[in-house]
């Protein structure tokens, strides 16, 4: 009888375990079958929208596609979320028994421990709703987490925590309810344009086309590698020059830095009169600002 008991007792508790063990490897197998579909969907919707790879994308058509690839990436956070708390829930249920009195144990215990470790996560959760539907910022976005200080690309957004790829290739992962700000660089690469008064224009151009040929260029150094972009005869013997650049984000010491110094080095003595002066600018903000100026403030007196 005893021997009897036993074996139930056994046999009870390998089906609890292979009840488990089933729910975890399906939550596992939903998990990986929504990052599988999002995957394509992203491909598929890409190779539609954009074409060859080679051709310039539109910008209107990148907006939609990052948009797109924001849901995408919720929904499949959603998702592993979802399977894995089903089988939590089976699992607890499958320990503690299917009666009335289990289950309201089980509920109880559940209320507590959302009490007291679930706080920040419900924090992260509302915060990360909040800032999809406001549109902070999408996947494929450069971006600086305020008052973090930290940037990068964005790669994935869920509903508890956000995803960047630096520009030095870490990781950076941030719950949302500590995203008090987000700075967008809206092309994903900071626009320079450096100013500088030089004696000799036609001696100045070489030294800037020079320069141009040794700085490291790619797409976390110099985008855009330096070019003249504006001559302006000021005197017989006062040029002032504008050159305009392309840097990655998190790589600005390149032209505050990098550059002046390799440019004054290079210079012949007495060429350059003055700078260079180095200013980040965006072309929206400045049409933006130019609109906010009356027009009288504008004209010359």
């Amino acid at each position: 009888m005893l021997a009897g008991t036993h074996g139930m007792n056994l046999g009870g508790g390998w089906t609890t375990a292979g009840v488990i063990v089933t729910a975890f490897v399906a939550a596992w197998l939903i998990s990986r079958a929504s990052g599988i579909v999002a995957e394509f969907a992203v491909r598929r919707y890409e190779r539609r929208q954009l074409g060859d790879e080679t051709a310039p994308a539109d910008t209107g058509v990148l907006v939609r596609l990052n948009r797109r690839e924001t849901m995408i990436s919720l929904v499949r956070t959603s998702i592993r979320y979802l399977a894995y708390g089903f089988a939590i829930a089976i699992s607890i249920g499958q320990l503690l028994g299917w009666t009335k009195s289990t289950a309201i144990a089980g509920a109880s215990l559940l209320v507590v421990l959302i009490g007291f470790a679930g706080q920040r996560f419900l924090t992260d959760l509302v915060a990360g709703l909040l800032m999809f539907f406001e549109g902070w910022f999408s996947v494929g976005d450069t971006i600086v987490i305020e008052p973090l200080d930290l940037s990068g690309v964005v790669e994935e957004v869920s509903l508890r925590s956000t995803t960047l790829r630096a520009v030095t290739g870490e990781t950076i992962r941030v719950n949302n309810s500590q995203i008090f700000g987000a700075r967008i660089l809206p092309s994903g690469a900071r626009e320079v344009e450096i100013e500088l008064f030089v004696t000799d224009s036609d001696e100045a151009r070489r030294l800037v086309e020079d320069v141009a040929q040794i700085v490291p260029a790619g797409p976390t150094r110099f985008v855009r590698r330096p070019v003249v972009v504006e001559l302006e005869a000021l005197d017989v013997q006062l040029t002032r020059m504008l050159i305009s650049a392309t840097v990655a984000h998190g790589r600005e010491w390149l032209v505050n830095d990098f550059l002046p110094d390799i440019l004054k080095e290079r210079a012949p003595e007495g060429l350059i009169a003055h700078g260079p002066v180095v200013m980040f600018v965006d072309d929206r903000a400045t049409r933006r600002f130019a609109r906010s100026v009356p027009a009288s403030s504008r004209q010359p007196r």
